[in-house]
């Protein structure tokens, strides 16, 4: 039997072509694998994959939160839900501990040593990091476990006698000895970024998603407790990362299989030098994007903060869209600059720019038109904004989208001083301003020194920087 072919009339031909190409896993594979001789389109191609497959990923994000919230909360009761809540806030910064060498300070030196073609120096790096982190996460696991037992955990999470104490010390020593495990194979994530093949990040990223989303309902349907949970959602993650491990050393890129006589003190000093400002950038990030809650709390009260938080998640989405679509950019402007491509960084960064701004801004304005209808529907009129508050975040959230491209060609060429320089000031004018404007003008006057100090601290010192840069270069 021919297979089904649809009609070309009045279709473009290339549609056509590929819609009539019968179905094979070769042709699945092919946005991924095919090359263009013409090194600036390659690049190009290689983000809008890796773009694309983060939307995705993130959709999944969005789709697993409305499966996982209600079925976990509805198993687990409120207490343990807040115990598991808990937890993973304390990964989070937990997350500090690789001191940033698994970050993108290791993109950097890798996409450098790309664009030069120098797999011995790319391995050396590799081979540096991933025993670096190994060491403190031996460091960290031997700290743990001199001291585990008498750490009050209980205490610790505030929980009643209904959690058993066996219970809470099996769920911290399992999430524990998974970050331990997981510490030095974090550094995965930059290697693919690092290659400008961040799409393959995500789909291992995709596959492990699902099949905890499974797990997290079988689970669920067993009445299971907070270890079978950390199981699911950390354990079979974790699994995927050790096969994804061992495609990139074994199959990917063998070169960068990180044997101990590769190690040079040379390459950990760079790496902590760039990690640990990557890692101070992250902390003083926190005072522009995570301090509002806590002034408005010490201001104005807690019961103000699910008015800001929820117009804030609304109107900002933007914001994170834009980062997603145009982070793949930080190593491709790397290898570019190690091949002296300066005509295609600044292309590039003209085009990216410009469609974060076309992309961003609109959707921001419909955001933010919609915001009180939105919010209404969503979460009921008792958290509904006023219109000053939702304009001071649309302001924001332009001025966010603007400097965006800005941000990642500081990253991919390692300009990063004046990057980390913007952060902190623009960080202590959000918390300094915050909470006198928030004394004044309420929640208002959150979001108006939040845009204040975009508008005139992040926005200006990073456009003339890039300017700086350009003329320059």
């Amino acid at each position: 039997m021919s297979p089904f072919r649809f009609q070309v009339i009045g279709m473009p031909r290339q549609l056509a072509l590929f819609l009539n190409t019968p179905l094979s896993a070769e042709r699945l594979k092919t946005p991924f694998t095919q090359s263009s001789g013409d090194r600036g389109r390659e690049r190009y191609r290689r983000a809008g994959v890796t773009a694309s497959t983060s939307y995705i990923a993130k959709a999944l994000t969005v789709l697993a939160s409305f499966v996982s919230v209600p079925l976990t909360v509805g198993y687990l009761g409120a207490e343990r839900y807040g115990v598991w809540l808990t937890i993973n806030s304390l990964l989070l910064w937990m997350a500090l501990a690789d001191f940033g060498l698994a970050g993108n300070a290791l993109v950097n030196v890798l996409s450098e040593a790309v664009g030069n073609h120098d797999r011995a120096a790319a391995r050396r790096y590799t081979a540096s990091a991933f025993w670096a982190l190994v060491t403190i996460a031996l460091v960290i696991g031997i700290a743990f476990t001199a001291v585990f037992h008498f750490i009050p955990w209980p205490a610790v999470f505030r929980v009643s006698d209904a959690i058993p104490i066996q219970e809470l010390e099996l769920t911290c020593a399992l999430v524990l000895a998974l970050f331990v495990i997981n510490l030095p194979l974090n550094l995965l994530r930059s290697i693919y970024n690092a290659h400008q093949e961040g799409y393959l990040v995500n789909i291992w990223w995709i596959v492990g998603s699902a099949i905890s989303l499974l797990g997290l309902i079988v689970v669920t349907r067993f009445q299971g407790g907070l270890p079978e949970l950390v199981i699911v959602m950390s354990g079979i993650p974790a699994l995927v990362v050790f096969a994804s491990a061992y495609h990139v050393f074994f199959c990917h890129y063998p070169w960068l299989a990180p044997a101990p006589s590769a190690v040079k003190l040379t390459c950990i000093r760079r790496l902590l030098t760039l990690g640990g400002k990557y890692m101070t950038m992250q902390l003083a990030a926190l005072g522009i994007y995570q301090s509002h809650a806590i002034i408005i709390t010490q201001t104005l009260g807690p019961s103000r903060v699910a008015i800001f938080v929820v117009a804030f998640k609304i109107i900002t989405l933007p914001t994170d869209l834009t980062n997603m679509g145009t982070e793949p950019f930080i190593a491709a402007f790397g290898e570019a600059k190690a091949r002296r491509d300066w005509r295609w960084i600044k292309g590039a960064f003209k085009n990216a720019a410009f469609a974060s701004v076309v992309f961003g801004v609109p959707l921001a304005a419909v955001l933010a038109f919609f915001a009180k209808p939105l919010i209404l529907l969503w979460v009921g009129p008792e958290v509904v904004p006023d219109f000053p508050l939702i304009l001071w975040l649309f302001i924001y959230t332009v001025v966010g989208v603007s400097v965006t491209m800005a941000g990642q060609l500081l990253r991919g060429i390692e300009r990063i001083d004046t990057l980390l320089l913007s952060v902190l000031l623009t960080s202590f004018s959000c918390v300094v301003l915050g909470v006198l404007f928030a004394l004044w003008w309420g929640l208002s006057g959150v979001a108006f020194a939040m845009a204040g100090s975009m508008l005139g601290i992040l926005l200006p010192i990073r456009v003339w920087e890039a300017r700086r840069i350009f003329r320059a270069g």
